[in-house]
This record gives C-alpha cells, sequence and structure tokens, in this order.
C-alpha cells in the first residue's frame, strides 16, 4: 500500500478581499479556520402509494454553510477589520488557502459571505487573548489544487 498524501493544515491562511480586481490581505495569527461549505436538505416526496411503503426522498437546493476561524487576538489591523466588517453589515470576498497531497500542492476555497458572530477574549492572566468569528458563505464557493 502506498504511503498517505495526507498534510497537516499548518501554514493555511485565511485573507478578507476588497477591491476590483480583488486584492487579499492575510488574517493574522490564524490558528483554526473550519469550512462547512454547504449541505443539501432531504426533502420528503413520500405519498400514499409510494414503492413498498417506503419514503421517497429528493435532494433539496443548496443551502450555503459557514466558515469557524480562531487565532490569537494581537490587535493586528486584519483582526480589528473584522468588527467593521460586521457593524457595516458587509458581504465581502474570502480566500481559503491550505497545503495538500504530501504539502505538494496549494487547496484554494474562494467565494463571499459576511460575519454573523465574532467573539474576543477571555482576557485572563493565565491564557493566551483569542479571537473567534463565524462567517456566512452568501453563494457558490469555488474550489482549486495547483
Amino acid at each position: 500500500m502506498p504511503p498517505t498524501k495526507a498534510t497537516i493544515g499548518y501554514e493555511s491562511t485565511f485573507s478578507v478581499g476588497s477591491g476590483s480586481p480583488t486584492t487579499y490581505v492575510q488574517m493574522a495569527e490564524v490558528k483554526s479556520i473550519k469550512p462547512s461549505i454547504a449541505t443539501i436538505p432531504a426533502i420528503d416526496a413520500t405519498h400514499l402509494l409510494s414503492p413498498n411503503a417506503t419514503e421517497e426522498k429528493l435532494p433539496g437546493l443548496i443551502k450555503p454553510g459557514t466558515i469557524e476561524l480562531m487565532g490569537n487576538f494581537t490587535g493586528d489591523a486584519s483582526q480589528l477589520n473584522i468588527l467593521t466588517l460586521a457593524e457595516a453589515r458587509t458581504v465581502f470576498p474570502f480566500k481559503i488557502t491550505g497545503p495538500v497531497d504530501s504539502d505538494t500542492q496549494v487547496y484554494t476555497l474562494t467565494g463571499t459571505g459576511f460575519i454573523s458572530k465574532y467573539d474576543n477574549g477571555p482576557f485572563e492572566p493565565s491564557k493566551l487573548i483569542e479571537f473567534a468569528m463565524t462567517m456566512e458563505i452568501t453563494g457558490t464557493v469555488t474550489e482549486a489544487v495547483a
């Protein structure tokens, strides 16, 4: 059996885009990026004559997902921009990159979304100050590996 091509998330990035053409600014000190890209609900299509008295289901409309992000809060401008985007209810482009294929290629996920939740803290004497945000994806996304 060949060895695995799995790769850890080290050197992955999350960036916020603006302008046309889009330019991206990488968010500082991100520790975790968790995209939940989409869900497809099951629509019950069962009727009184469904074959073998078995429920029938159809795929529903694609529901764009969320991105959960957390990191070390340093007060960097890229982190402070989270609140600015949230308060303005801005839909903005994003880009996630990460190593794949035994660190020989780069995975890129791009799309648009808006901030739906933003936290920072706790501010305690024996813990790092962290930030966290949840972002709602607003449409389709694009995945690429190069």
